[in-house]
């Protein structure tokens, strides 16, 4: 329970977050909005954001491979976060240092969710079943923490 409490957090500072903003939202195509600067605001400049995709992953069901075929699944999956970088549509990804269940996170550039999904479906610790695998869509200033 104690470790759904940051998660529960995370989710409320972002629906406030999402809620301020949204009535100064003005859609672009490509999954790109514009933050209009509040009327009063002079100094504010309008900022572009880009829809991401955040993947949460968690322990999988079947966790329990032999050392030799875990260790060919966990070299393919860095070999998939590897390419998908290289494509330009793995912005971040990372394993938690001290992790129970949840065990790392992705951030992809993808057209939309189904598009993130099929990334994630192709990663070998996901189809092997070691991890499992929430998508959250995730908005942030285009350029902001990325290259």
């Amino acid at each position: 329970m104690a470790k759904l409490i940051p998660v529960f957090l995370l989710g409320v500072f972002l629906t406030f977050v999402i809620a301020s903003f949204s009535s100064r939202l003005k859609h672009k195509p490509e999954g790109t909005v514009t933050i209009l600067p509040a009327p009063a605001d002079s100094l504010a400049q309008a900022a572009i954001v880009q829809q991401y995709w955040m993947v949460f992953f968690r322990n999988g069901d079947h966790m329990q491979q032999d050392p030799a075929s875990a260790a060919l699944i966990d070299e393919a999956h860095v070999l998939h976060i590897r390419n998908l970088t290289r494509e330009g549509k793995m912005m971040l990804a990372g394993a938690f240092a001290e992790y129970e269940d949840l065990r790392g996170i992705y951030v992809l550039k993808a057209a939309d969710s189904l598009d993130a999904v099929k990334m994630v479906m192709a990663d070998s610790a996901v189809a092997t079943g070691r991890l499992r695998f929430n998508i959250k869509p995730w908005w942030t200033a285009r350029n902001c923490v990325f290259k």
